[in-house]
């Protein structure tokens, strides 16, 4: 069984092995699906670890 993890940035499911990159931030690692979501995470994380769901509802 595979471990699936959240993009922060997108929310998308991804697995580790398929990841488009993958980040280490205090002590967590955190995967992306592309590596456009890899580079703002990596610019900004706290945007995207301390509001959690903020950015995905603009509906």
């Amino acid at each position: 069984m595979n471990e699936i993890h959240k993009d922060p940035v997108c929310d998308m499911d991804v697995e580790p092995a398929t990841a488009a990159g993958k980040s280490e931030y205090k002590g967590q690692t955190y995967y992306f699906c592309s590596l456009g979501c890899k580079s703002a995470f990596d610019k900004e994380p706290e945007k995207y670890l301390a509001k959690p769901d903020e950015h995905a509802h603009h509906h």
